[in-house]
């Protein structure tokens, strides 16, 4: 029987493929949206007790991180997904002052300090292939990524902890690879931050 922690696995590899060298934004974001995508569908699961549901609701990260929410007060209470920022042309806030006047300052702030989240929340099917021409967005577009991005340790930290990632007794795959030591010393460093 599958129960919330069948997604943990698959997402801690993505994280570890996330955390390796070199840079590269598009490969990057699309792992670091897969992690996301499938540590919430874990906590989705572990909420409704409806693995089948979570799987139901595909590569749609707002859809799951609302239904989370919604149904757990407590869920990831230091982050939030704002209607009003999701709904903007994100691609074309650093560029266009006609896109960023539409938000209020306090959302423009909320999406600088979130913006890779709001990426792959709204993105990801589209995000394997950035540099050609999307479904999701019309015309130019940039974007800038960080590599690796420590936003990514705090937030991971608190989604694995409301889910009590990992469980005593049950393999941890960071933390195996860590202590194998089978991964570069700039992934090591980076991961350990999950656990300090």
């Amino acid at each position: 029987m599958y129960e919330w922690d069948s997604f943990v696995w698959a997402a801690d590899e993505w994280f570890i493929e996330y955390s390796l060298p070199p840079p590269l934004p598009n490969v990057k974001l699309f792992a670091i949206g897969h992690t996301i995508e499938l540590y919430l569908k874990a906590a989705n699961t572990k909420i409704t007790e409806d693995i089948d549901e979570a799987i139901r609701m595909g590569h749609n990260i707002k859809r799951i991180w609302d239904d989370c929410k919604r149904r757990d007060q407590n869920f990831m209470p230091s982050f939030e997904i704002r209607d009003s920022v999701f709904q903007s042309d994100l691609f074309q806030l650093h560029s266009s002052e006609d896109s960023r006047n539409k938000l209020n300052k306090d959302d423009l702030l909320h999406f600088y300090q979130n913006q890779e989240l709001y990426i792959i929340a709204k993105h990801l099917p589209d995000l394997k292939y950035l540099g050609a021409p999307l479904k999701s967005i019309k015309g130019a577009y940039a974007l800038a990524v960080i590599h690796p991005n420590p936003y990514w340790i705090t937030f991971l930290k608190e989604l694995r902890g409301y889910l009590g990632h990992p469980e005593k007794g049950k393999l941890d795959a960071i933390s195996h690879h860590i202590d194998e030591g089978d991964l570069p010393v700039q992934s090591i460093q980076y991961l350990k931050g999950l656990y300090s």
